[in-house]
């Protein structure tokens, strides 16, 4: 009996199915609450040797062994021994081809006829029906005994191959896509999601799912599904999503380190490489399991999914062959830089010009091309340690760890191994191994330049007055003359960094005699602060200046708010002269330094190396963004001997290039003209109030603080960006 379409599609939570369904092997725990997606052996081996398994499979739970876990025997599971447990659902399903079979008749079981049973995680084309095809459609039921009545619980459904509709005790609670009895009828899709549902008086969920697939390579529940109390599977649910934002994040920011160290250094092109494919797999990672690129393109259609999805596996294949052809030159064999380039971008133009159906259908091929191309590359790698390249043997490790991974992996689908898989271990050791060799390439040039720059320690005498006093006594020198080139002391200072805004506007105004009159006027007015507070110029930075406090905090603060009055002085004495105000963003940050030397014969200069500078230079940054005087981290807030001594306001958390953390920051705003302090101490609790509602995700909360702000701040800049993100998000 055929069913009606059912109502409006639910809202999706953006999961994710393999890059091609694949039969499944038994599952490894009755809970956990993880999904599991398997790839068929040639899938996980091609997916695996190109660094794509965990981007294609989900992490294996442990837990009891797989004869200890419920298993649906013949359209029944029974867990009156576990009601509180997550279950997999895996085992043999009830199954009818070629038919969408209405719940309620199911239930009281009314002219239908004897059901097939069908293994579950697996494609319907292997459950012996002569008749089943792979493309199709049919009808699933479980039902599952024993549960808690009084207990609310959720499915978490994992994609169907390729749209389907699901039923719990008669009633809809997913849809996938638009099931349908022909290609005409069927809306495709991959999604996933957490269902709550409720068992019947009597403990029993019927569950029935119509499926249909004429857009992909196979059809069926190619992937585990679970069951369990609520609470449960949304918490698995989530620390997954958690995992996955983490994975993407560090991806990816591996990915953009690398990338600009090939901008520095466009003769490296390992980096580019290695870079492109860090971001590439970072892209793979939203494309499946959570579907978080739906969250980021809520309007991307089924077909662009797909598309980019198997994009992902044939762009890294290609950028695998490039990085090993640019790492080891001498041990590549030309006509490989032809089969393996053209064989991925052919493949790519495939997926991305024909329907999805073809590339599916040519999924199988292309592994296998896959497959030799990495036994090609083995064959580089073994060359290059026979020829003993720099480099070959960190990599042949980070290799022979994903080798192993792989065929454990291979074993364990089988059956043949018991535990999880563990492929996306040998994935995280292989990238760790990639990167080490391109980070190696980079230390031995830069050491390279630190032994050429030994060779010509000893710069001229007269350089003295380019070197402040503070930094040869740091580096327990008296004169210019004991200093060597690499000398170098670690000392824990505070690290202040001001610069003009709008200063290259300003320059091109004025004739170059009067930009440096201009500069030299301003740092004339402001440097005197910076010694008077204890301080010293490190080095001027063209129109600003990075300046170094080996006291506490206090100092520091005390010099940005003195500066900023006396820039209000100056733009007083010079009104006209300069055609416009000018004004200037500080900030300032505290930690350990490396004060050392650094230069070559002709030239020598003392530098600073350290994290902290490089926050202190990303706070004076953002008060250009943020339209503000002063910027300071946490760290000093806190080595302040007095912070209620200061007006300050809570920013919220900014990321720093190189940093998981983000960076809590506050504006500190005695140097503001009086009206201006005024009015944000009028604010200040309104907008902080706004802040902590934006991090706890209270978004119509923090949107109606910040407006508040404005009505008393028109030109308040934080608030302004905080209603950006939020409008950005959709959350307002």
């Amino acid at each position: 009996m055929s069913v009606p379409a059912g109502p409006e599609r639910p809202s999706r939570s953006p999961l994710i199915p393999d890059l091609g369904p694949a039969e499944r092997r038994p599952p490894a725990e009755s809970g956990g609450g993880s999904f599991f997606p398997r790839a068929s052996l040639l899938s996980l081996a091609a997916l695996g040797v190109f660094l794509l398994g965990a981007a294609c499979g989900g992490p294996a739970a442990g837990g009891s062994s797989p004869s200890e876990s419920p298993r649906v025997v013949r359209g029944e599971l029974d867990l009156s021994e576990a009601p509180r447990e997550v279950t997999a659902l895996d085992g043999e399903w009830a199954f009818w081809w070629d038919r969408f079979l209405d719940p309620a008749a199911l239930s009281a079981e009314e002219g239908i006829p004897p059901a097939r049973y069908g293994t579950v995680p697996g494609s319907w084309a292997g459950y012996g029906i002569p008749e089943a095809e792979r493309r199709g459609h049919g009808t699933y039921r479980l039902r599952v005994r024993g549960l808690d009545p009084g207990l609310r619980y959720a499915l978490r459904l994992s994609s169907f191959n390729t749209a389907a509709r699901v039923f719990v005790n008669g009633r809809i609670v997913f849809l996938q896509g638009m099931p349908g009895a022909s290609p005409d009828l069927e809306e495709p899709d991959w999604a996933a999601a957490v269902v709550p549902v409720d068992p019947d008086s009597r403990g029993i969920l019927d569950i029935v799912i119509h499926g249909s697939n004429y857009a992909d390579r196979t059809g069926g529940l190619v992937n585990r599904a679970f069951l369990g109390p609520y609470e449960s599977v949304e918490a698995a649910r989530d620390r997954e999503r958690m995992t996955e934002v983490f994975l993407f994040g560090g991806i990816l920011l591996m990915g953009l380190y690398y990338l600009a160290l090939f901008f520095f250094r466009r003769k490296d092109r390992a980096s580019l490489w290695f870079g492109l494919l860090c971001v590439v797999l970072a892209i793979r990672i939203l494309c499946y399991d959570e579907y978080l690129i739906r969250e980021l393109l809520p309007g991307l259609s089924w077909v662009w999914l797909f598309k980019t999805g198997y994009l992902t596996f044939s762009l890294a294949v290609f950028l695998i062959a490039a990085f090993f052809q640019s790492l080891f030159p001498a041990s590549w064999w030309k006509p490989l830089s032809w089969v393996i380039h053209v064989g991925a971008a052919a493949y790519s133009l495939v997926v991305a010009v024909f329907p999805p159906l073809v590339s599916g259908n040519l999924l199988t091929a292309f592994q296998i091309f896959a497959l030799a191309s990495g036994a090609a590359l083995a064959g580089v790698l073994v060359r290059a340690l026979v020829r003993r390249e720099p480099g070959a043997a960190l990599l042949a490790v980070g290799f022979g760890c994903l080798f192993v991974s792989v065929v454990h992996d291979v074993l364990a689908s089988q059956g043949i191994l018991p535990g999880p898989f563990v492929v996306q271990v040998g994935l995280l050791f292989f990238l760790f191994a990639m990167s080490l060799v391109v980070t190696r390439k980079f230390a031995v040039s830069f050491e390279t330049s630190e032994r050429l720059a030994e060779e010509l320690r000893r710069t001229n005498s007269s350089l003295e007055r380019f070197v402040p006093r503070e930094f040869l006594r740091y580096l327990n020198k008296s004169s210019l003359d004991e200093i060597d080139l690499g000398d170098h002391s670690a000392q824990r200072m505070t690290v202040l960094f001001s610069d003009i805004r709008s200063f290259s506007r300003l320059s091109e105004k004025l004739p170059p005699e009067e930009t440096f009159r201009f500069i030299n006027s301003y740092l004339e007015r402001v440097v005197p602060s910076i010694r008077g507070h204890g301080g010293f110029v490190d080095k001027y930075l063209g129109d600003g200046v990075m300046a170094l406090f080996p006291e506490d905090a206090d100092a520091a603060v005390r010099c940005a708010v003195d500066m900023q009055r006396r820039i209000s002085a100056f733009n007083q004495e010079q009104a006209g002269k300069w055609l416009e105000p000018v004004s200037a963003g500080v900030g300032i940050h505290s930690g350990l330094l490396m004060l050392g030397t650094i230069g070559e014969q002709e030239r020598m200069d003392g530098t600073v190396i350290s994290d902290a500078v490089n926050l202190a230079s990303r706070l004076e940054g953002l008060t250009k963004e943020y339209e503000i005087g002063i910027a300071v981290s946490e760290r000093i807030m806190d080595g302040l001997s007095d912070p209620s001594a200061w007006r300050s306001r809570y920013l919220g958390r900014i990321g720093v290039k190189g940093k998981r953390e983000h960076v809590s920051v506050f504006e500190i705003y005695d140097g503001d003209p009086e009206d201006l302090i005024l009015r944000k101490d009028s604010i200040r609790t309104t907008f902080e109030a706004a802040i902590a509602a934006f991090y706890r995700q209270d978004f119509q909360t923090a949107m109606e603080g910040f407006r508040s702000v404005l009505e008393i701040l028109p030109r308040d800049e934080p608030s302004h960006h905080y209603i950006r993100m939020i409008r950005k998000m959709n959350l307002s």
